[in-house]
């Protein structure tokens, strides 16, 4: 266990890295004999990049943003090829790819132009990204022709893969997604593409059949379940993070009463409140409403009244809470995903949005 000292705040996050070892194997079972690439972008989805790396060894590549996250994971000692699926590049920036098994996704002309600068050197392996309906990144279908051939006759250029993404993986009935599935598999039948990739994690839950060569997990390795896919409970996934705090103060309080900033929620009987040490200092969202779900001493009880800087207020009702009770925010017995939908958001904007100040203990 890496232990780091609780000297002053009780709030503090815990990475359990053996759960992401379980929930590799959980989508492995769903796709065998099919690549992984593990997305560790934006540190990791707020996890820490690096610790996701070395308890994600057993993944076959790792998908990252930019250089910068690709530096990040070669000088910590991750030699797994890394593809880079966004970001801007020089010629000169690009030169040094193929030496550091670093692969840039392809999605704009102008990144075709860096290509073309390219002097002599070690080949670079690459990924097209097409646009099948995500609206986003990726150049047309009707355009793939010309990339390719231009790509395929520059010397720097090493193997060629293909992939796009799925507007509405979370929603597996959409009918956009075997539209765009379609579509993929059209492009795809052109050129003899080294690889071919289409699924993120809630398109590996819901199209396993689509798999190609490689999916593209990120949020199910987390132990966190797609939206409009319920918690990871209902999956056997494990989740990674929990999110932890205390009760700094427990209080009678009489009807009528009002809580927080603004007096935006008045007590409707007499009760037990109680003050935890988080806030939207913490990560916590400012915008939770009351009733999103805390969990206290083994007891869901609900959030009254503005969520804080620092503190969040609950109502304990007849929950038998102490001042030192450990608070669960979110993790294994508070799912995220419901946090998350309770105040109108999504486990990933909530995992990834855990401030500097939260201590983190990893085992």
């Amino acid at each position: 266990m890496s232990v780091v000292q609780q000297q002053f705040r009780a709030t503090h996050v815990v990475i359990d890295s053996r759960a992401y070892q379980h929930n590799l194997a959980v989508v492995r079972s769903l796709v065998p004999n099919k690549r992984v690439m593990a997305i560790i972008k934006s540190d990791g989805y707020g996890h820490g990049m690096q610790l996701a790396a070395d308890a994600l060894n057993d993944a076959d590549e790792f998908g990252v943003t930019c250089q910068d996250d690709a530096e990040r994971l070669r000088r910590h000692g991750v030699s797994k090829p890394l593809t880079l699926l966004s970001g801007r590049y020089t010629a000169p920036q690009l030169s040094q790819f193929g030496d550091r098994r670093w692969r840039p996704v392809v999605y704009d002309d102008t990144q075709l132009t860096a290509f073309d600068n390219l002097s002599a050197g070690a080949a670079i392996d690459v990924w097209i990204k097409i646009d099948t309906g995500m609206g986003r990144l990726g150049f047309y279908p009707h355009d793939l022709a010309d990339v390719y051939q231009r790509l395929r006759s520059n010397p720097r250029v090493g193997s060629i893969s293909l992939m796009t993404h799925l507007a509405n993986a979370d929603y597996p009935e959409h009918p956009s997604n075997r539209y765009q599935i379609a579509r993929f598999k059209e492009s795809l039948s052109q050129f003899d593409f080294a690889e071919a990739s289409i699924l993120n994690s809630a398109g590996t839950l819901g199209f396993s059949d689509s798999a190609f060569d490689i999916v593209r997990t990120g949020l199910v390795l987390y132990g966190i379940a797609p939206q409009a896919r319920g918690h990871a409970t209902a999956l056997p996934l494990k989740p990674v993070m929990q999110f932890r705090s205390q009760l700094l103060s427990v209080r009678a309080m009489s009807a009528g009463s009002p809580i927080g900033y603004g007096s935006t929620y008045t007590l409707e009987s007499d009760t037990r409140v109680g003050i935890i040490a988080a806030g939207y200092g913490d990560g916590y969202p400012r915008h939770a409403p009351t009733g999103t779900p805390v969990y206290v001493n083994g007891y869901t009880v609900p959030l009254i009244g503005r969520v804080s800087m620092d503190l969040i207020t609950v109502d304990l009702g007849t929950v038998d809470a102490r001042v030192g009770d450990a608070v669960v925010l979110w993790g294994a017995e508070n799912p995220v995903e419901l946090v998350a939908e309770k105040a109108g958001t999504i486990a990933y904007e909530l995992t990834c949005g855990i401030t500097p100040r939260v201590e983190r203990l990893t085992i």
